[in-house]
């Protein structure tokens, strides 16, 4: 094949600030969404995403999106034509959401003369040698052209990924973690609407605290039994498999963080600032 794969930190200096060479940016649905009581999917959070990785971009980090999503999507489509999403299945409400998926990614990236390319991946994919190579070929190539690769799971042709959503578990938590591994990525940044890892669900206890740091040596189910883990209709993440997923990326010396949206998110954790929560070396609160 054509490409190379470079170890992992290659990292590159630009102005006294060390960047990653090559990143992965997860984001979640409910990230992407409106953090006002409509929580419908923000096409302002879009762009906000999109002028940072072409930033990023322009300074030469190579910025690889997974992007949940498309079955918010397909449910926000349906209901705006009146009609009711409750029995519809998912694969059903992912077919119709991707399209329009890619279409909010694509508007926001072109608004920075940027255009995007989508890969719809399952396991398979990766597992198959010949696959697994056409598709990271087919990544480089369009980071050469200076194009952003926009990552989602097939949803419609993959019982397995389904499956996972019925049991809560983030399917593209997982292609996040696996996409950067086989690319020779040196830092990946999980965005979800949480915000990081807390001691507790911050949605239900107020007195929950932000780690600011964990040691990839904690058992996520050991953080996860008194800190809770929350999923909801519209993706199909939870902290266990996120953190999970996170600390196997650490493990594999990876810059690793989970973190919210936050003004200048992925800027911030690609020039090493603290952002969310960091997978590292020790285990500590965020001070106030």
């Amino acid at each position: 094949m054509g490409f190379d794969i470079i170890p992992l930190m290659a990292l590159r200096k630009n102005k006294e600030r060390i960047l990653p060479r090559r990143l992965v940016v997860k984001c979640g649905t409910e990230n992407l969404c409106s953090q006002n009581g409509e929580k419908k999917l923000d096409p302002k959070i879009f762009d906000d995403y999109a002028r940072q990785i072409v930033e990023l971009q322009r300074q030469g980090v190579d910025v690889i999106v997974i992007s949940s999503g498309a079955i918010k999507a397909g449910r926000e489509e349906l209901k705006n034509l009146g009609l009711n999403t409750k029995d519809v299945d998912r694969q059903v409400l992912a077919a119709i959401g991707q399209p329009l998926l890619m279409k909010k990614w694509d508007e926001a990236f072109r608004k920075f003369e940027k255009t995007t390319g989508q890969l719809l991946l399952t396991f398979t994919n990766w597992s198959n040698e010949r696959e697994r190579n056409e598709v990271i070929q087919c990544i480089f190539d369009l980071l050469r052209m200076g194009q952003i690769p926009i990552i989602n799971e097939n949803d419609p042709v993959s019982d397995k990924e389904i499956k996972l959503m019925e049991r809560k578990i983030s399917e593209n938590d997982q292609l996040a973690k696996m996409t950067a591994l086989k690319i020779g990525a040196d830092a990946i940044l999980f965005l979800t609407d949480e915000g990081g890892i807390y001691t507790a669900n911050p949605k239900i206890d107020p007195k929950a605290q932000l780690y600011e740091e964990i040691n990839t040596r904690n058992k996520p189910e050991n953080l996860i039994s008194f800190m809770g883990s929350t999923s909801s209709e519209n993706g199909s993440g939870g902290m266990i498999t996120k953190l999970k997923e996170a600390s196997r990326c650490a493990k594999n010396k990876l810059r690793v963080g989970i973190a919210g949206y936050e003004k200048d998110v992925i800027l911030k954790f690609a020039k090493g600032e603290s952002v969310g929560t960091k997978i590292g070396k020790v285990t500590r609160l965020k001070m106030h």
